[in-house]
């Protein structure tokens, strides 16, 4: 018999608010859960690119995490903040075809929350009320999973949560072995060296390198129209800035254009998740 799959959960609320910790806590031993959502160190994701700024960090995040949730959790506590966030992510969210929960307890907002309604699967005026409805809904049976909602496509084992990131770039193995060991002890990381485009079209991100100053990377170039066309981030590393020109026509369907690796796998680590290197 297949082992279930937890249900992931991405939770959509202010990086003021602390509501997140006690429920992470309650289902730290739970493998029907899985929580992920944006950065919740507010000063780190100002640093990763704070709104307005040209910096990629809150896109990069922000998309990878919701491509993995099978469910928005959002919590709006009170008014003092905008919740411009809670709207665009409930936005992504409804047309990645993932089901939606909504907890609005700021009063004063209901009339502009209006509008998010019709692509609202379930609404509550309490964040209790919208945790005991998440919560049957990720101790349901196991033939009930998924019910209402599109089944996440991405195959993971029990408990687990997987990040696969596709290779291209220069011929050099320096940049691809040191991508290599940057995530060797990251379980939640798959690595996907330059194979072909059927992995491509299985990986997450594209992490784009070309570390030489000479030569045209054409492999580089396909493999950056591909997985736009496919919807896949992409992040575009030009060692040194060479030939800046000759890739403008490459650097609009990049998610972020970087100058060095190091600055790279920065922006990588923070789209994945792994805060304690940053």
């Amino acid at each position: 018999m297949d082992e279930v799959k937890p249900y992931v959960v991405y939770l959509s609320s202010s990086a003021h608010s602390d509501w997140r910790e006690p429920v992470k806590a309650k289902y730290l031993k739970d493998d029907h859960v899985i929580f992920v959502g944006p950065c919740e160190n507010h000063g780190l994701s100002d640093a990763m690119g704070a709104p307005g700024d040209v910096k990629p960090g809150h896109k990069l995040r922000i998309t990878q995490m919701l491509s993995k949730s099978d469910i928005l959790f959002g919590y709006i506590p009170d008014d003092r903040y905008r919740s411009f966030n809670i709207m665009l992510e409930t936005g992504i969210a409804h047309a990645r075809k993932k089901r939606v929960l909504f907890v609005n307890e700021a009063r004063s907002l209901d009339d502009e929350v209006e509008c998010a309604q019709p692509y609202i699967n379930q609404s509550f005026d309490s964040l209790s009320d919208g945790l005991d409805s998440l919560h049957q809904i990720i101790t349901a049976p196991s033939e009930n999973r998924g019910a209402g909602s599109e089944p996440n496509q991405f195959t993971q084992p029990i408990n687990h949560l997987e990040h696969r990131i596709f290779l291209s770039g220069s011929p050099s193995s320096a940049w691809t072995d040191r991508v290599q060991a940057q995530y060797q002890n990251d379980k939640s990381v798959t690595i996907l060296a330059e194979s072909g485009m059927q992995d491509l079209a299985a990986a997450d991100i594209l992490f784009a390198c070309r570390t030489d100053s000479g030569g045209r990377l054409f492999n580089l170039v396909l493999a950056v129209g591909y997985a736009n066309a496919l919807g896949k981030q992409i992040l575009f590393v030009n060692q040194g800035d060479h030939y800046s020109h000759a890739y403008d026509y490459v650097k609009p369907f990049a998610d972020g254009y970087f100058t060095t690796l190091d600055e790279g796998l920065r922006y990588l680590d923070y789209a994945v998740g792994i805060e304690d290197r940053l």
